[in-house]
């Protein structure tokens, strides 16, 4: 009798085993099956454009630097950012707004830069166009919904590397201007790269940056969408502190997470040929990736020379560099303005996000979290459009002097900076 029961057992547990291996499989197939379905229809993204073309266009900055293009989506006119290291993404009423068409789900969860992990909803538009009439078939783009920390940072809609690697973008900032142009016309790339260092697949390999006063090289991924200068794990950080000036700052991410940004100034590194002596990297606790952002690459005119090949739709994904020769401009990117402090906009108004450890407002007893009512008597609005289009910061850049009036402890502060 027992040894039935036992026989019982074995056979019970082996099926358990067998449903889960079968059941893991059949997950992990599916998977592999929707990615390629996506890949093959991301690929199909570019196969109504010309095979020779060229557009000169304005070069477009949004307040955090960012790089975008205009377009339009049937008749509705809409900028969109320009990211290399995100798939093509827009607030899910945006979408909706737009009679986006639901495709389907991604298959498996997404982790973006803050640790949230979510499955996107995928949604199709139609009649999709960049520049002056350039078509783009039916791209895919992720809902981001309210939940999602990345919903807050997109004010535009972004377009993704799966868009962005049917073209290839040449950035002058020298002359303010967006070229586009076939990423099949090795003619016209040989041409618009002259005089560029060329960093052989540095779109998708890295680029390699040796920190001279170290003597060590590390490669760094090219992120169009990250609003910073050069983030440095802790390794590299521990090995560069005693050696450059350091600044602190406290960074507010939301109601309930305030962390410490750490900026080493005037380190000296060389990519290939190219010497920059005076660059600002960053370090975040918590936050250990090598990260080339805006700040960073705004130095150098620089092409996305996105490549294509016969069997696959992007061969190479080479960046070529050359060191910008214009002084700053009004656009650039701002990491915190001169004052030490910044502002977003959040549930309860204006509050400080940004605030430099012992900076100028720091000094005369702002703190990070306070309420912001006025700034110089309502010289500059403090609604949510004006913090977003940057209208606030540069008030505060610009500004020799401010009158602050806050909100603290549910009393009220005026304040001199």
């Amino acid at each position: 009798m027992k040894r039935i029961v036992r026989k019982k057992v074995k056979m019970m547990l082996l099926s358990v085993i067998v449903i889960g291996i079968v059941g893991g499989l059949s997950y992990f197939i599916y998977g592999v099956a929707q990615m390629y379905k996506i890949n093959t229809w991301q690929n199909a993204i570019g196969k109504e454009l010309p095979s020779k073309f060229k557009e000169i266009l304005p070069l477009k900055r949004s307040s955090k630097g960012w790089f975008y293009i205009t377009g339009k989506v049937g008749t509705h006119k809409r900028d969109f950012i320009l990211d290399t290291q995100a798939r093509s993404m827009a607030r899910i009423e945006y979408l909706q707004s737009l009679h986006a068409s639901h495709w389907g789900t991604y298959p498996r969860a997404v982790k973006n830069l803050y640790g949230q992990q979510e499955k996107y909803a995928l949604y199709t538009l139609d009649n999709v166009v960049i520049a002056d009439g350039l078509p783009l078939y039916k791209p895919l783009f992720s809902g981001i919904t309210q939940t999602n920390a990345l919903y807050d940072l997109l004010e535009k809609d972004l377009l993704g590397k799966d868009i962005l690697q049917h073209f290839v973008w040449k950035f002058s900032l020298d002359h303010d201007e967006l070229i586009l142009f076939s990423n099949s016309d090795a003619d016209m790339l040989r041409e618009e790269a002259c005089n560029y260092t060329k960093i052989e697949n540095g779109l998708d390999e890295g680029i390699p940056l040796l920190f001279e006063s170290v003597k060590e090289s590390y490669k760094y991924h090219f992120d169009l969408g990250y609003e910073g200068y050069i983030s440095i794990n802790k390794e590299l950080y521990e090995k560069l502190k005693k050696k450059y000036p350091q600044k602190e700052y406290l960074v507010k991410r939301n109601e309930n997470l305030v962390d410490t940004t750490f900026m080493l100034t005037n380190v000296p590194i060389r990519i290939n040929d190219l010497w920059i002596p005076d660059c600002k990297v960053t370090y975040r606790p918590g936050f250990d990736t090598n990260l080339l952002g805006v700040g960073f690459i705004e130095r150098f005119n620089f092409m996305l020379g996105y490549q294509k090949g016969n069997k696959k739709i992007v061969a190479k994904e080479d960046l070529y560099l050359q060191l910008r020769r214009t002084a700053s401009k009004s656009n650039d990117f701002v990491y915190c303005p001169s004052k030490g402090f910044d502002v977003e906009y959040s549930e309860d108004g204006a509050v400080v996000s940004f605030l430099e450890i012992n900076g100028e407002a720091s000094r005369k007893g702002l703190k990070i979290g306070d309420k912001v009512l006025e700034i110089n008597h309502g010289a500059v609005c403090l609604s949510a459009d004006s913090i977003k289009l940057g209208k606030v910061t540069l008030h505060i850049n610009n500004c020799n002097e401010l009158e602050l009036k806050i909100k603290r402890n549910n009393k009220t502060v005026y304040m001199n900076i």
